[in-house]
This record gives structure tokens, sequence and C-alpha cells, in this order.
């Protein structure tokens, strides 16, 4: 009774803002308030509903543009040096979720505790380096402060959203029931992926809400680590045969993302799936044959897939034509981006030479590690420095050897508590998912190569929720009971 009337209470609360914030806000503005107080009364109500809200917004959320801008680094002026803070409405429904949750401890008085794992400690280290990074890159001069908040915030929501998971989580038949929603919606993905894909491949595919097609290949490839590792373990005909008829839906939207990046974290993931599963010889067979399916089917592969495999290396006379056909205004536009003029996007390496976005990229590193010498230790501050393509890349030059090094800390101690979670549990949906996690941490790692994967919005939230809900698994027992002091609101 006393849930239901505070719900009714908040519910009011709602209605009574939105009512008087009609016509004052936005379409899209108007709507967040709304699934603010919706989510925040299901959180209250019913804690773990509002994680299944969440897992379907970490990718069809819509994004409110605000009035508010930052300059990416102290001394930016401008639209160059401007950033609009952008606000997702899942951002607001995981405020929510924190917020229902505080209101649930206090209401019911007793602790809804963050469970402890292995790689709390981790966390909180790597959450610590970065944030003082950046207050002395403010204090140096070298972010502006409103940049430097707005992103460590953006970073800290992905390891919010794992320790809501830790507060909210006692069933091992809720984490079955969530990672099976997360495939409904990966798959509710990939059929929006159809309705976007020219067969002749002449646009590149992306995720809803979104314009960068590398972000949407590395969804996939995550969430294809995942059923992929579920149907290699769970023998039961009802999972495995629709697992797999989803992995060969996936295929078509992974090659029509063009995205280089997608490419190579795929080939990680079946790597790695090879070395670390236990049906190594029905990976190796599969393997075996879509490579050989890849290989006969090349000149049935759209000429846009195939350029822009074999675009990333061409001979140093195609690259001067290409410079030779830009306009004036295409060479004063790159030499805007202040890496170098267009002549400047060249790069050999071990005699191959590279088109101009890979060249592009090789020149941005080169700039990051400029700026690393600068600061080796801390580095200049998340925004400290221009923008980079590439996690490991802009974390040593953001972070410096000590923020690189509690980034990689914390992933070994992830994937090290994942594999064990592999190696003990028993049920084989269970063990499937930890085995398609392990995986696709280190396809993740391969696709951060040349991107900030871990800290896209699109592939960190996933990653972490399914952190959040395999490491659960040795603590949980099918009543919701907890192991011995496994509670606890930090660790």
């Amino acid at each position: 009774m006393g849930n239901k009337i505070l719900f009714v209470i908040v519910a009011a609360l709602g209605v009574y803002l939105v009512m008087h914030g009609i016509g004052r806000l936005p379409t899209l503005g108007l709507l967040g308030v709304i699934v603010f107080f919706a989510a925040l009364a299901i959180s209250f109500v019913r804690g773990t509903a509002a994680l299944y809200i969440i897992i379907f917004a970490m990718l069809f959320s819509p994004e409110v543009w605000t009035p508010l801008a930052t300059g990416r680094t102290a001394g930016a002026e401008g639209a160059a040096g401007a950033g609009t803070i952008i606000v997702r409405l899942e951002d607001l429904i995981l405020i929510a979720v924190g917020c229902g949750w505080l209101l649930r401890t206090a209401y019911q008085k007793r602790q809804f505790g963050i469970m402890s794992t292995p790689v709390n400690p981790a966390i909180w280290f790597y959450i610590a380096t970065f944030v003082v990074a950046t207050m002395l890159g403010v204090l140096g001069g070298t972010v502006r402060l409103e940049a430097g908040i707005v992103h460590n915030l953006k970073f800290c929501e992905y390891f919010f959203l794992f320790f809501m998971i830790l507060a909210h989580v006692r069933k091992k038949e809720i984490i079955g029931k969530m990672l099976a929603a997360m495939l409904v919606a990966f798959f509710v993905a990939m059929l929006y992926a159809y309705t976007q894909m020219e067969w002749s491949g002449a646009k590149r595919l992306v995720a809803p809400y979104d314009d960068e097609p590398n972000t949407f290949g590395g969804y996939i490839v995550l969430l294809m680590c995942l059923a992929a590792g579920i149907a290699l373990t769970d023998q039961r005909p009802r999972v495995r045969v629709p697992l797999v008829l989803l992995l060969l839906l996936a295929l078509p939207p992974l090659l029509f993302t063009l995205s280089r990046a997608g490419y190579t974290a795929f080939i990680a993931g079946v790597l790695a799936f090879l070395a670390l599963s236990q049906q190594r010889i029905i990976i190796g067979a599969l393997t075996i044959g879509l490579v050989a399916a890849l290989v006969m089917s090349v000149a049935l592969l759209p000429a846009s897939v195939q350029q822009r495999i074999a675009g990333t290396f061409r001979t140093e006379t195609q690259f001067k034509a290409q410079m030779a056909n830009l306009s004036p205004e295409a060479k004063r536009l790159v030499e805007a981006a202040r890496i170098g003029s267009a002549e400047d996007y060249y790069a050999r390496v071990a005699g191959i030479e590279l088109d101009s976005s890979t060249a592009a990229r090789i020149f941005s590193y080169q700039i990051a590690l400029k700026a690393w010498e600068e600061n080796p230790f801390l580095g200049k501050g998340v925004t400290g420095t221009h923008f980079i393509d590439s996690q490991y890349f802009r974390m040593l030059a953001e972070t410096g050897l000590i923020g690189l090094g509690a980034f990689l800390f914390m992933i070994w101690r992830l994937l090290r508590s994942v594999w064990q979670v592999y190696g003990q549990c028993q049920e084989p949906f269970l063990k499937g998912a930890a085995l398609g996690l392990v995986c696709g941490i280190i396809a993740t790692m391969a696709h951060a190569i040349t991107a900030n994967s871990f800290i896209i919005i699109r592939i960190a939230e996933p990653l972490w929720l399914l952190a959040g809900l395999i490491l659960l698994v040795p603590q949980l027992k099918e009543t919701g009971e907890t192991t011995a002091s496994a509670e606890l609101y930090s660790s």
C-alpha cells in the first residue's frame, strides 16, 4: 500500500510539472520530463523494471540538444572550439533509476547495497585518475572547466549503470531475462539496419539517432559475441537456433557499416573464440567456411565494401591523383583541422601507402604522443588536447601513463573476473554469456585501436551492463538471496 501511495505522489508531481511546462519546453524536453518521472516511479515500485527500459533506451534513445556549449580545450573560441552539450533521454532514465534506488532505500529502511566485485576497486581508481588529471588540466590551463566537468560526468555514467545493476539485481532469473532483453534489442536494431540498407552499398549504416558507422559496427560485434557465446554453450534448440539465425542476420549490417574498426573487432572476436572456447573444432570449421565463402563471393560484394577494405592501401600515383582533385576550398578545410595540409595526409607503413583517412589518424596519433611527452604521468586532462580517434592514444595524451595504466588494469580485472565466472558457472545460458562477454571485451579492445570504444555510449553502456550482470552470477542464488558479505554501499 505504501508503494502505491508514493507512486501516486510521484506521478502527480510529474503531471503538475508537465502541465506547467507545456508551452515552455520543446517537444523532446517535455518528453524528457515525462520519461524521467515515469522511470522514477517505476524504479521505486519495481526496481529492476526500469532497467529493462534502459536496455532498449541505450540504442534507441533520441537526443536533446541543449543551448549550453563548452569548448573542448582551454582557449578554444567560436565554432571551432565549441561543443554543444547533448542530453539523451536514456541519461534521464538512468538518473531516475538512481534516485528511485535512493528513495526506495530510505522509504523501506533497508540497505539495497551495491554488490562487491573484484572490479569495483579498479573502477574507483580509474575514475580517480581521470578526475585528478582533469583538475590538474584546469589548473594548468589546458582544460576548460565546463568541458572537463561534462566529459568526466559522462565517463562516470557508464560505471553508474554498472553499479545500478549491482544494486538492483538479486535473482539469477532476472539476469537471464535481462540478457534475453538485450538480444531482443539487438534483433530490433538489426531490423532497423535493414530498413536503411542499400544493396549498392552507397549508404553506410548507423544506429538510431546516431551518425557514426564505427559506433554501430562496434555495437554489432559486441552483441554478436554475446549471441555466439550462448549459442556455443547452450545446446537447447529453442535457444541455439534463434541465436544462430540472429548471427546470420547481423552479418550484412556489419558489412554495410563499412567500418574497418568493426571488421577488425569481428576478426579479433573470432580469434578470441578460437583461443578460449571449448568448441574450437566447431568454431574453426565455421570460420574456415565463412572465410571461404567471403573469398569466393568477393565479386558479389558491393563495390563500396570492396573499396572500403582495399582502399586502405593505394599507390603513390593514386594518392597524388586524389590530392590533385581536391578543390582549394577542400584543402583549406583540411588545413583547418590543424593536423596538417592536405598533402600531409600521406603515410607509408612497411612500404605500403595508406589512404588519407588512415594517414590522418596516424598524424593525429603523432600529435597525441607529442602532447603526452609534455605531461607523461597524468597527461593534459580530459579534453585537454585535440580530438583523438583512438582509446589508447587519447588516454595517453589526456591522462598519461597513470591513467592508461589504470584503464588497462581495470579491463584486466574485468576480463579475469568474467573468465572466472565462465569457469565456475554450471548453467549453460549464463556460462555462454560469460564466454561471449570475454570475447566481446577483446573485440572491443581491438575496435578501440581506431575509436574511443570504451567511452562511446552505444558501446560502453551495453558492455558495462553485461559486465554487471555476469559478475553477479556467482553471488546470487535462485531464491534471490546473496552470498555472505556480498552487499555493501562501496568497495
